[in-house]
Parts: C-alpha cells; structure tokens; sequence
C-alpha cells in the first residue's frame, strides 16, 4: 500500500488521498455519524480509521473499495490536514479509542486527552518523551 493518491482515479473511482475524511452514507451508519479518515491506498482498496461513530467504533480500521467513495456511498467531509496536525489527532482519536466501559464520562476522555496534549507539549520542548 502507498500513501499517495488513488490511481484508480483514472477508472471512475474518485479522488481518495490520505487524509481525507470521508462520511459513510449507508442509512445506518448516517444515523451513527460514521465518518472514516484515510489511512493508506492500495490499488483497489483503501485502509481507514473510524474517527467519530455514535456506537463507539471509533479507532478501529476499515478496509473500503475504492470504487465505492466515486458512488453515493460515501461524501468527502474534509480534505487531507497537514501531517503535523495527522499525527497529533492520531494521537488523540488512539487516546479516546482506549478509554474504556460501555458509557465512559467525559472526565475520562478529558484526562485521556490531556495526557496526549502533555506528552505532545514535552516533546515539542525537547523534553523526554
């Protein structure tokens, strides 16, 4: 798999990149609020992460046709974000996915959420890591 775009793009597929975040327009999953990012492209499917999903699937992969994002199966909500910016919301959507229980407390995902802002801090002051 590469991290470029599609070159499916050709076939009438449409134009997937890493990074776009793209909505799921099935019926059950538009009531979820099920958006996917782009995490990788091969040549007939992509690899995606679950970033926001009313059920709780968020931070778990996907694997979706390409062919499927040029349909009405899905909509582009967002285009690719800087790698900077990726790698810190990686970061937190991994942090929220491992807050645990059936119904977690907002305290729970806020401390989650903290400790990766910390840790980004540290780093971004050369401190340990």
């Amino acid at each position: 798999m590469s991290d470029s775009s599609s070159p499916a793009g050709s076939t009438g597929t449409a134009a997937v990149r890493v990074r776009q975040l793209w909505q799921d327009m099935a019926p059950d999953m538009v009531a979820r609020e099920r958006m996917l990012r782009v995490a990788e492209i091969g040549d007939t499917h992509a690899d995606c992460v679950v970033e926001h999903d009313t059920q709780g699937t968020a931070g778990r992969t996907a694997r979706i046709a390409l062919r499927r994002f040029a349909g009405s199966a899905f909509r582009l909500v967002e285009e690719a974000v800087d790698d900077t910016d990726q790698i810190a919301h990686a970061q937190f959507l991994k942090a929220m996915a491992e807050v645990q229980g059936a119904n977690p407390l907002p305290a729970a995902y806020a401390a989650a959420a903290l400790k990766v802002h910390k840790d980004l801090l540290r780093e971004a002051n050369g401190g340990p890591s």
